[in-house]
Order: structure tokens, then sequence, then C-alpha cells
């Protein structure tokens, strides 16, 4: 009877041990909660807002190119044709930069950061052969976020940018197609000032260039004028087809 009183505390005993380290595990994962990393609400509202205008530019330029094929379709003389012709060449040469355009927009300013003589710059940003550069990947980075929030056209110190520009590093300088550009940098952009400034806020401009011991500065502006491209334009991929009877 004994040595049956002695096994039922015993395990009496084991199962108070193991309910105690339950309670104790519980306890502190309530005290400690784990953090998960989550985007704020008005980060995610803001990330929906520009997915849900970029769905609506996209619906708008179907509606319009749906639009510019009924036209042909429908043109019931040559001159209606001629005339639906001209207009398509308008668009299409100021999509190529072939013009200037003008129109709101936000020019972006990159300049350097203020020197604190109290406070050292961190360890990452400094450069001992000399002040830390903007690089090429750095305005190309900066172009793309312009380009897909929206941007209709956009100039880097007055150069205009088209589909087939470079921006790329020669030395310690910058070039944009084969002009060299020297800081500070000007980047005009000509598109929805709201839009075009929180995608770029979003995607850390900022933080970006702080890397670079840069300051940048985003204005927007009701009346830009963006100048057109006069850079000399490489066709690698297209020839000229030969007419029917030409040799």
């Amino acid at each position: 009877m004994l040595g049956k009183n002695r096994k039922i505390t015993f395990i009496l005993t084991i199962i108070s041990a193991i309910i105690g380290i339950m309670l104790a595990t519980q306890l502190q994962s309530s005290m400690n909660p784990i953090k998960k990393e989550s985007r704020s609400i008005n980060d995610l509202r803001i990330t929906l807002q520009k997915e849900l205008e970029k769905r609506k530019n996209l619906l708008a330029d179907t509606s319009k190119y749906d639009q510019l094929l009924y036209q042909y379709e429908t043109s019931l003389t040559e001159g209606q044709s001629i005339s639906v012709m001209k207009e398509e060449l308008a668009r299409a040469r100021n999509l190529a930069g072939m013009v200037s355009v003008e129109g709101e927009g936000i020019v972006v300013k990159i300049t350097d950061r203020a020197v604190d003589t109290m406070t050292p710059p961190p360890t990452d940003a400094i450069d001992p052969h000399g002040p830390p550069l903007v690089i090429d990947e750095d305005l190309r980075w900066l172009v793309n976020v312009l380009f897909s929030n929206g941007a209709k056209a956009v100039s880097i110190n007055g150069n205009r940018l088209i589909s087939t520009s470079s921006i790329r590093n020669v030395g310690e300088d910058i070039q944009v197609d084969t002009r060299t550009i020297k800081p500070p940098y000007e980047i005009k952009a000509l598109g929805d000032p709201d839009g075009l400034i929180s995608g770029l806020k979003l995607e850390g401009v900022d933080s970006n260039f702080q890397l670079a011991n840069k300051t940048v500065v985003l204005e927007k502006e009701e009346k830009l004028l963006i100048p057109a491209f006069t850079g000399t334009r490489t066709i690698q991929h297209m020839k000229p087809v030969n007419v029917k009877g030409e040799s």
C-alpha cells in the first residue's frame, strides 16, 4: 500500500511539474509577444492606392487605343483618315521626346548635405579619397521610380530621356546618353505631383541618397517645361524595306 501511494505521489509530482512548465512558458510568451514585421496601415493604403491608380491608367490606355482603332475602322473619307493619322503622329512624337512638353509635375534636386561640425557623418558615408559620389545606378533607380509612378516625361539637368537613353558612369562623371552632367543634379518629371512625390517617399528616396551624404528636395510645379530630345538616335534593329520593283 505504501509503495502504491509513493507511485501515485510521483505521478502527481510529474504532472504538476509539466503543468508548471506550460504555465511558465505561456506567461513568458504573453509578456514577450513575438514581434512580426508588418507595414503600417497607412503604407498599405498608399500602396493599394498606387496599384489602383496604375490599373486606372492601364484601363484608360486600353480605352484610348480601342477608340483609335474604331476611328481608323469607321473613317469614311480619306480626309478623315489623314486627320486621325496626324493626331496619332503628334502623340507618337510627344511620347518619343521629339517635342518639348509642358504641364504640372515635380522637380527633384540632389545636393550636398550641409556639414554639421558638431556631429560627424556616419562611417558608412565617409569616403577616404573624397566626398561620396552619386553614381549612375542612383539616378537610374530614381528615374525608374518616377516612370513607374506615372511620369510622362523626365529630364536630368536639361537632358530629355527617351526609351533608348542611357545613364552610365564614365570615370567619376555621369553621362546621360553622350552628354556629361555635373552635380548638383536636377531631375524634372511631368505628371501628377502628389502621385510622383508619394511614390518617391514610399520607395525611400531620402534614405537612398543619405548614404552618399546628399539631400533630396522635392518641389511641385504647376507649369513645368521639359525640352525635346536633342541627341542622336541610334537605330539598331530596323532597316529599310525595298519597295517592289526597286533593286
